[in-house]
């Protein structure tokens, strides 16, 4: 792993009066534990959000889990931000006998990386996500119909937005530290730059300053596969069409050496010759059977027009990133991985020599994994990422060392 533009904590002290030096808190590590059963809670915005394309979305319901506890102070608050197919759940189980918790229960709760014995989480599901939010399975009021393709465009900035509005409802006007990957850490970005008085401390995890041409590219034909199966075969159409772009969107968040790894030219056992003949369809076609049954292809289209049109430059800075990057306030952190080639580092090295040409507080670490964009998902580069973000998180002396290089996860 690399560590690359060095930057120092703001020294401001751990929130809840944990003042000592960073390495007095990370050793001894505490045992990690879990957040337990939770359960989703619900807020309406009876008045609904102006969206960024001036549509009016009323009304507007969220859905959103919180972790931890809140500090009388009102001070510990890390907004987590999940990514394209995530949600609001993303640590412990709403059932003792769910196969699977939250998406990233390996970094949240008693003594994880975002540590809920000091840190009070919250995790807001996005506009056009069908996971408990507005999005174009709900009713459009005004006809008494799924929304569908009449659902407004959305924009990352309408996410920042809502995620806004929940934060205000619970009293909350200053965030410790906002973290996120992937479309997460678009939002984490968007906070930084469009918030900087709100946001102390910021971790953008594989997601630049801008979409790239590849990655408008892909979800193109992503969003094509779906709307050619809608027309020429209806909701059965669409969700064939949603399990081919699920297929090519889970290629893009892996690594070639990852596939060798995994799967190599390994032949399927019963081949079908226009079918499956490897084990590495087989795979792709397990892993869009099981998305279609939990995510809608409605959804897919909005999300991925929204990641397409996200540009902090265009934003705040009439193209000029170095002007958008000027409003940021936060100590920034970039975490990128070798092997992402949907959200390669040099896109985030690009935000951070701006940052820092700007004399802000940004630093960019690079962990070497072979597991592609989804590593920050990946059990095996725990042992990389967790003391990277615990470190940056609970940091408080003014001199601190900044992240250093360590030894590659051994594979």
């Amino acid at each position: 792993m690399a560590a690359e533009g060095i930057a120092r904590s703001p020294g401001e002290g751990l929130p809840r009066g944990r003042g000592e030096s960073a390495a007095a808190m990370v050793a001894p590590e505490p045992a990690e534990g879990s957040v337990g059963i939770v359960a989703p809670q619900h807020l309406m915005l009876p008045d609904g959000l102006t969206l960024a394309c001036g549509a009016r979305l009323a009304p507007v319901e969220i859905t959103y889990e919180t972790y931890g506890t809140l500090a009388p102070t009102r001070d510990n608050v890390i907004l987590l931000c999940h990514a394209l197919s995530g949600g609001s759940h993303a640590a412990g189980k709403h059932h003792p006998d769910d196969r699977k918790p939250g998406w990233w229960d390996l970094y949240v709760g008693p003594g994880k990386a975002l540590d809920t014995e000091w840190f009070f989480v919250i995790c807001v599901n996005v506009l056009a996500s069908p996971y408990g939010t507005t999005s174009p399975l709900s009713i459009n009021p005004a006809t008494g119909e799924p929304y569908g393709l009449t659902f407004p465009p959305v924009a990352v900035s309408d996410w920042v937005e809502l995620e806004r509005a929940v934060l205000e409802q619970l009293g909350i006007e200053r965030l410790y530290a906002v973290v996120g990957g992937s479309t997460g850490g678009m939002r984490a970005f968007e906070w930084a730059v469009r918030y900087p008085e709100r946001v102390q401390k910021a971790i953008v995890i594989a997601a630049p300053a801008r979409s790239s041409p590849m990655v408008i590219a892909l979800n193109h034909i992503q969003r094509q596969t779906i709307l050619m199966g809608l027309m020429q075969g209806g909701e059965q159409g669409a969700q064939r069409g949603l399990a081919l772009a699920r297929m090519l969107g889970h290629i893009s968040y892996l690594s070639e050496d990852a596939l060798w790894r995994k799967f190599g030219r390994e032949a399927y056992p019963e081949p079908d010759f226009w079918g499956v003949t490897f084990q590495m369809e087989s795979y792709l076609e397990y892993k869009a059977s099981t998305f279609v049954k939990r995510f809608d292809p409605y959804c897919y289209l909005y999300i991925t027009r929204a990641m397409d049109t996200y540009d902090l430059a265009a934003t705040y800075g009439e193209g000029d990133l170095s002007r958008a990057l000027s409003r940021v306030e936060a100590e920034m952190l970039f975490i990128s991985f070798t092997s992402d080639w949907l959200f390669p580092p040099s896109g985030q090295q690009e935000a951070v020599q701006t940052l820092q040409a700007l004399g802000k507080r940004a630093q960019h670490v690079i962990i070497d994994s072979p597991w592609g964009h989804d590593s920050f998902l990946v059990e095996r580069v725990k042992p990389q990422l967790k003391p990277i973000l615990k470190a940056f998180l609970e940091g408080t002396a003014a001199d601190q060392t900044p992240l250093q290089t360590v030894e590659s996860l051994a594979l």
